[in-house]
């Protein structure tokens, strides 16, 4: 084992220090503490570096402590050891032990206010996770940072199953009060980024409205959350237009807009049609099961929409419980819809609308991601399939990357990478031999996506 002095003297340590910083930036919160240990100089570097906080990646794993050795082999202090719960291990733990995690919230506490971007990745199933997830978000809160804050970027997820459909409404309330912080009247203080599409929680009006009235210089926002139902209701979306005047980017879910909505977007452009151009460039939309209680789609809306907005981008993304009749029916090519990405989630062939898709977007369509799970995947893999993934490649000029899980005939992607010779560049592009199922659904949860 190396001594510390040749530690000190290690050739990393004749870097620069602004190198060092930003090699150490690069890791999580939780990471860090072991740094800490290393040497005198880089506990120095983590203890008093205020622009090691900016980026803080926060992962709160569900942590046991690993019995102490009773005749240790070596000198040292005898700490716990936490280490990460296996399968074997219980899976909940019934009491709430925040000691693990003691790093990462004195970390925080320390450097709470040169934080402008924060990341937090928790399994949501311990009940140690989400207690100190809520007093991490309260940490940010209006009565912790009087003396102000800076985080402009900010993404929650969580990492594992929602255990019972838990509606969780500590995290919800903890949410609330994080949201609660006043950057209405300073620029500098507003989020500017919001990423909320990792939750499995239902997100309510309530939290959405407290974000946006708070942060009205918020540019990009990410609602669509993965649970199994939005309960976001089109007045929430409607104000989120009205109130934020430089949003580029939107994310939401089908169910949650209404015809009024568009109207308004319309109604935005003539506004600023004379001042300014409309800064929407980008509209995420997700369609699943809700849909099929939807009424009709008004085609002279959307008409209306890509006459105001001719830059903007479409994502449309429909999940595994989409109706069919649904999937075709935004894919009527009388819509004009601008679709720049498309993501299919599929149990079940889609070759004709892989067809009108390719009729529809040819002109804008420029990432397809199809996906399926591996029950299905069989039922998935056959000739109409690879001729109407052909077909999209042949008629989608402008096609940049293509992701299909689903195994392929060889000659199938022989022909798609002569029609695109760039989709051989890695990361470009998933066309298999061997089905790689994206989904992974349990017997147990069919029921909840299909029942």
């Amino acid at each position: 084992m190396a001594s510390s002095d040749e530690i000190e003297h290690c050739p990393i340590n004749d870097l620069p220090e602004l190198a060092l910083v930003q090699i150490f930036s690069y890791l999580s919160i939780d990471e860090r503490a072991v740094l800490e240990e290393t040497c005198k100089l880089w506990y120095n570097i983590l203890r008093n570096s205020p622009s090691l906080a900016f980026t803080c990646v926060i992962q709160l794993h569900a942590f046991v402590e690993e019995p102490i050795n009773s005749t240790p082999n070596r000198l040292g202090r005898v700490l716990p050891r936490w280490v990460r719960q296996t399968r074997d291990q219980p899976k909940y733990m019934t009491n709430t032990d925040p000691r693990p995690y003691g790093y990462i919230q004195q970390y925080l506490k320390r450097f709470h206010k040169d934080v402008k971007n924060l990341y937090i990745d928790v399994e949501q199933h311990d009940v140690s996770c989400r207690y100190v997830l809520c007093q991490l978000l309260t940490l940010f809160g209006p009565e912790q940072c009087s003396e102000g804050r800076q985080i402009h970027s900010f993404r929650l997820r969580f990492i594992s199953h929602n255990p019972l459909l838990m509606k969780s409404q500590n995290i919800i309330q903890a949410l609330r009060t994080f949201f609660q912080y006043d950057a209405s009247k300073n620029r500098r203080e507003s989020l500017i980024s919001c990423d909320l599409s990792g939750l499995t929680i239902s997100l309510d009006d309530d939290t959405i409205l407290t974000l946006t009235k708070n942060n009205p210089y918020l540019r990009k926002l990410n609602l669509q959350d993965q649970s199994l139902v939005c309960i976001l209701t089109p007045f929430c979306i409607l104000q989120i237009i009205d109130t934020l005047k430089e949003l580029e980017d939107l994310w939401i879910d089908m169910v949650s807009l209404s015809d009024e909505f568009i109207l308004l977007l319309v109604e935005k452009a003539d506004d600023q049609q004379l001042i300014r151009k409309s800064p929407l460039n980008h509209l995420g939309i997700r369609i699943r099961r809700e849909e099929k209680f939807s009424d009709e789609i008004d085609t002279k809306l959307w008409q209306m929409l890509h006459e105001k907005y001719p830059d903007l981008k479409m994502t449309l993304n429909f999940g595994l419980t989409t109706p069919l009749n649904r999937i075709r029916a935004y894919m009527n090519a009388n819509l004009q819809l601008p679709v720049h990405t498309l993501v299919i989630n599929t149990p079940i062939p889609v070759a004709d609308e892989l067809c009108l898709a390719a009729n529809s977007f040819s002109d804008t369509l420029e990432h397809v991601h199809i996906c399926t799970s591996g029950q299905w995947a069989a039922m998935t893999r056959t000739t109409a399939f690879n001729q109407a993934v052909i077909y999209l490649a042949y008629r989608c000029v402008h096609l940049r990357t293509l992701y299909i899980d689903v195994a392929l005939h060889e000659d199938t992607i022989e022909e798609i990478y002569q029609l695109h010779p760039h989709l051989k560049e890695p990361g470009a592009s998933k066309l298999l031999l061997i089905d790689s199922p994206t989904h992974t659904i349990l017997p147990q949860d069919m029921g909840d996506l299909f029942g």
